[in-house]
């Protein structure tokens, strides 16, 4: 479990961003649509499939000597207009400003960045960055004021760079771990900015596992793990909940696709009543879908922003429901971290 990601830490492998940075790309023309360069970016990013090591990557030769990095930031620009890069699909013209679904517009703001001490034993200490808006609704955000108010924070721009090198020489990090709100809608500036990364330093994307497929194939051969939540078991929840439609098509297709070129690490929030539901399944896919994952089953809920107004997430998570939720999900055999 997490076999790529702990070679990257220790050195014997390279982050997937530095080996994106290496294969040249032969060349193609930056007018063409985000369609027809996706396909070029497929060829190329199957390299990632299924490979254990990509050190043994070779540079490819390109006419144009660009790299398969610089078309993943051609492409991501590309998607935001019309935005296209989490499955709201809302084609909001960001690169004019306008804002899409999840309340960014062109650029790119993050709340704060630090070192977190709080996640995962296999990610910790983890140099985590904040970013706002989000592309879920949910009733109970934990992160509301990041989430629902898009225009707080600083500019993510080259300067984070600094500070990422900074505190990474000083030996206090383990990886980069992008989160919010949610990261999807930052791909482009993520990417544009990382450009210039040359630290190397393992990527957790952090995200709500929304993303749309062209996002999905953007990160093949960038993050090098994703810690994935996965909320819900069954449709109507994530509608009645995040005010999503299609959750459990999009979250587990996007599962399959990461598990072939990156390791992950599941989330699921217990919520009070839906361990039937929701936990239940969940785990139950894992196990049978995507076994050498990592699991994590939460407890820490409780009602925050809009969740007392509904009957039921107005409750703290009671002994029941965790008590249930432990010895359902101890069956499946996960690797639980």
């Amino acid at each position: 479990m997490f076999s790529a990601y702990f070679n990257i830490i220790s050195g014997k492998l390279q982050p997937r961003h530095f080996i994106s940075k290496r294969i040249l790309v032969d060349g193609y023309d930056d007018a063409k649509p985000a369609v027809d360069l996706l396909e070029i970016h497929k060829r190329y990013s199957s390299l990632f499939d299924n490979n254990p090591n990509p050190n043994k990557f070779v540079e490819i030769e390109g006419v144009n000597d660009k790299s398969l990095y610089d078309l993943k930031v051609l492409i991501a620009l590309k998607l935001m207009a019309p935005c296209i890069l989490c499955e709201n699909r809302c084609r909001a013209i960001r690169l004019s400003g306008k804002r899409g679904r999840c309340g960014v517009g062109r650029d790119s703001l993050y709340t704060s960045e630090f070192i977190h001490m709080g996640e995962e034993s296999c990610i910790v200490p983890s140099h985590t960055i904040f970013f706002s808006g989000c592309t879920f609704e949910c009733i109970h955000c934990q992160n509301y004021d990041i989430a629902r108010e898009p225009d707080q924070g600083q500019i993510f721009d080259e300067n984070i760079l600094r500070a990422i090198q900074r505190r990474h020489k000083m030996g206090g990090t383990r990886n980069i771990n992008l989160v919010g709100g949610n990261p999807d809608q930052h791909l482009p500036n993520i990417l544009r900015v990382f450009k210039n990364l040359d630290t190397p330093i393992p990527i957790v994307w952090n995200s709500n596992t929304y993303a749309s497929i062209e996002t999905m194939e953007l990160l093949k051969g960038f993050a090098d793990l994703h810690l994935a939540d996965f909320k819900y078991g069954n449709d109507k929840c994530a509608k009645e909940i995040s005010g999503i439609d299609n959750y459990w098509n999009i979250v587990t297709r996007n599962l399959l696709f990461a598990y072939t070129n990156s390791d992950i690490l599941i989330r699921h929030l217990v919520l009070p009543g839906h361990v039937e539901c929701c936990a239940i399944p969940v785990a139950k896919w894992c196990a049978e879908n995507i076994p050498n994952c990592g699991f994590n089953l939460m407890f820490q809920y409780h009602p925050m922003y809009k969740a007392y107004t509904h009957p039921v997430l107005r409750n703290y998570l009671g002994e029941d429901d965790i008590y249930n939720a432990l010895n359902s999900v101890k069956k499946f055999k996960l690797n639980m971290v």
